[in-house]
């Protein structure tokens, strides 16, 4: 029988899900955050150009050419190779081909030198793998000493993850609905979804361990602030109603909302020298 492992990365290979996730995460309507978003972990990473920055699970490069234009030098990794062709075209097509690398490689060994990165970014990916405490290694190896490590993940306290979901469930429970499997671990809360071609695992973090996690591999946590308070414009069944919820995020992270409470949360670390 297959590990969740196996599953996950049988499913996240495959190019349904990264369409699923261009349409509901990285559309035209989200740019104005997530450039936001990326301006500042540049300047909290205190990533001047030039900098070499590890992009782990570029996807299909979005993030990396945000960091390019911010003058770094991307290194993106994906093991799915249907991310990493769409991800050449983009980069192509914007015309940073000379300032961004994508190459495959596995996030539980990254195919890279120990201490071969000044800077290293994953945005969402963590979530969606089993075996977090190896990435979390592999990444800290990679980093060079005093490098920063910047993650986005989200929060198990948010009030999204405190409320929301739980109402959701209820109601569906309620209908006669089926809900998919849920548990707390010392990670987080960990939803598994069944797919006929594998799995997807979706966490959301207990920052204390995050935080004692990385700790125990010389990664210091020195920065933390909110990316997306919500992420109900995924279950808004209108372009309108999205663009409601889409703006509410964007005053959140305009005016400097808390990240305690909010759903998306990026932590900024570093190494140890």
């Amino acid at each position: 029988m297959a590990t969740r492992t196996e599953e996950s990365a049988s499913y996240l290979r495959g190019e349904s899900v990264h369409v699923q996730w261009e349409s509901d995460y990285l559309n035209a309507d989200l740019d104005r955050l997530y450039d936001a978003a990326f301006s500042r972990i540049v300047d909290t990473l205190g990533a001047q150009p030039g900098a070499s920055i590890l992009d782990a699970g570029c996807g299909y490069g979005f993030h990396a050419m945000r960091m390019a234009r911010r003058g770094l030098k991307v290194t993106g990794v994906d093991f799915s190779d249907a991310a990493l062709a769409a991800a050449r075209q983009n980069i192509e097509a914007a015309g940073l081909t000379s300032q961004i690398h994508v190459e495959k490689g596995d996030l539980l060994a990254l195919p890279f030198r120990d201490a071969e990165f000044d800077f290293a970014s994953s945005w969402g990916v963590l979530m969606h793998i089993p075996e977090v405490e190896r990435v979390l290694g592999e990444l800290a190896r990679v980093l060079k000493p005093g490098g920063r490590l910047a993650l986005m993940e989200n929060d198990m306290a948010s009030w999204h993850v405190r409320l929301w979901e739980p109402a959701v469930r209820t109601v569906k429970r309620a209908l006669g609905r089926q809900v998919q499997e849920r548990r707390r671990t010392e990670r987080g809360i960990e939803e598994w979804f069944a797919e006929k071609d594998g799995g997807l695992l979706v966490r959301k973090i207990d920052v204390a361990w995050l935080t004692r996690a990385c700790a125990e591999r010389g990664l210091t946590l020195v920065g933390r602030f909110p990316s997306q308070f919500t992420e109900l414009y995924t279950q808004m069944p209108t372009r309108a109603l999205k663009r409601l919820v889409y703006r509410f995020n964007q005053a959140w992270f305009d005016r400097g909302g808390r990240a305690q409470g909010a759903m998306g949360n990026v932590f900024v670390f570093q190494k140890e020298t």
